[in-house]
């Protein structure tokens, strides 16, 4: 007797539609975080997988609710679900879909893709919001190691010439608005190119490696900029820098570079070894509303750089420029 297929897959429909079908027991199977609250901010259901992701029983994470969301920013969606979790939110209300940072019991923040809906009854009242959390930590670890190597430089680790012109331009805002001293200081290794061509590639790398390296361990503070901007050249961004600093960090780089004793005959104005061309320059604004682009300290500087080149290279030039109206 042939198979009735169609009555098969019926039996199977009804099957899921039976009320016997435990759907909570199913929904603690998932990874994703589920969280229902009434819409007081009472939490009614919280799933294994919530409990996992904040690091707080289902019995403490009610008393975490109105703190959860981390807003450091304006951000509609956070405050929207701020206002959701502390059952602050009035209708009609925004329901959340976003990327969102949130607080655990651990101290860290976590990353979630947030959805938010809202249940109602056959009478278009609200009873309830279903709030469903995806950890995306992974998929931004990996986006950061992106976006690391897109700003780096490959041979020396250090940032490269893209990523320190985004660098100085926010920098830059930031010392015009604040009224506070910047300074750039640029590196040029002199007779770099007859240095390439009497030792090879393999000794061009170590002497790059081993200038930045010094170079990094120079800038050490969190808001420096240390970068590579051009094959022999690097460049040092110093926010809330003064003159003295400039000219101080300056002549310890210049010095530093030739206390490497790497090997280049053919500079002989800097005794047979690698010497640097250092062109510093310090910049602040007088008062707020100044309009100069970040090419003022950018020239300075190359400026700078340019003269001690034309004098023989190996040694240390700076300036300070003052902006007003």
């Amino acid at each position: 007797m042939a198979l009735d297929h169609n009555k098969n897959r019926s039996s199977a429909a009804d099957q899921l539609h039976a009320p016997g079908i435990d759907f909570e027991a199913i929904v603690k199977l998932s990874p994703d975080a589920v969280i229902v609250l009434s819409p007081d901010g009472k939490p009614t259901f919280v799933s294994p997988a919530a409990e996992k992701l904040f690091g707080w029983s289902s019995a403490n994470l009610a008393d975490h609710m109105s703190d959860l969301v981390y807003i450091d920013e304006e951000n509609a969606d956070a405050e929207a679900l701020h206002l959701i979790l502390s059952g602050s939110a009035a209708r009609p209300v925004s329901l959340p879909k976003a990327d969102l940072q949130l607080r655990s019991a651990y101290g860290s923040l976590v990353w979630a893709e947030v959805t938010v809906h809202l249940l109602e009854d056959g009478h278009g009242e609200p009873y309830a919001y279903v709030v469903y959390f995806r950890s995306i930590a992974r998929l931004r670890e990996l986006e950061n190691l992106l976006e690391a190597a897109s700003q780096s430089d490959p041979l020396t680790g250090l940032y490269n010439r893209r990523a320190f012109e985004d660098n100085l331009k926010r920098e830059w805002a930031i010392s015009l608005r604040e009224k506070s001293h910047t300074s750039l200081i640029k590196v040029t290794l002199d007779r770099f190119e007859a240095f390439a061509e009497n030792h090879g590639p393999g000794a061009v790398e170590d002497c790059l490696s081993r200038v930045a390296g010094m170079l990094k361990e120079t800038a050490r503070r969190p808001a420096d900029i240390t970068a590579r901007t051009a094959e022999a050249e690097f460049s040092l961004l110093l926010p809330r820098t003064h003159e003295m600093g400039a000219e101080t960090i300056s002549a310890y780089i210049h010095i530093a570079i030739q206390d490497l004793a790497i090997p280049n005959p053919a500079n002989t104005a800097g005794n047979g070894i690698v010497t640097a061309s250092v062109g510093a320059a310090c910049v602040v604004a007088e008062q707020t509303g100044i309009s100069e682009s970040p090419e003022v300290i950018l020239s300075a500087a190359e400026d700078c750089v340019f003269q001690a080149r034309q004098e023989g290279g190996n040694r240390v030039k700076t300036v300070m420029r003052t902006l007003s109206r």
